[in-house]
């Protein structure tokens, strides 16, 4: 505990909470999704491409706020788990993203994984306490995303 309070004034502030915060629970999460092959990146481009079946690499990308090398990265990563397969796109340059069986299977498993983190991470509040904090999370985010980027 130390550490914290040999910061100051900055380990008080939400910002830096919340980044500790991040920073543990992420730990936790890539952990347990360690033994599937994926990380936190790879689980969440598996979950759109099962939402969004077809989808091509430009839009996952763009969901995820990642840049075109890194989305090439993660759908490699997924081909090669055996998860997602390309097929022809709309067009001749876009390649079409869609789950294999083992993909639907690691889907569950990973659903499974991140249901048992929310409970290891958040397991210590109230039902209504992580339902107050998926609200004000979400305006917090809302209210970052709404202000001009210096």
């Amino acid at each position: 505990m130390s550490g914290v309070t040999s910061l100051g004034i900055i380990a008080k502030r939400l910002g830096y909470q919340l980044h500790q915060t991040d920073v543990a629970t992420m730990a936790l999460l890539s952990a347990e999704l360690a033994e599937h092959g994926l990380t936190p990146a790879r689980a969440t481009a598996l979950f759109y491409v099962a939402l969004h079946e077809g989808c091509d690499q430009v839009a996952l990308g763009r969901a995820l706020g990642v840049n075109r090398a890194s989305t090439m990265k993660l759908v490699d990563q997924l081909v090669a788990l055996g998860a997602v397969e390309r097929r022809p796109g709309r067009d001749r340059r876009s390649n079409a993203l869609h789950m294999t069986p083992a993909g639907l299977v690691l889907q569950e498993k990973v659903e499974q994984a991140t249901a048992l983190h929310d409970q290891h991470a958040f397991g210590d509040l109230s039902a209504d306490e992580r339902a107050e904090l998926r609200r004000l999370l979400s305006k917090v985010r809302t209210s970052v995303r709404s202000k001009p980027k210096a």
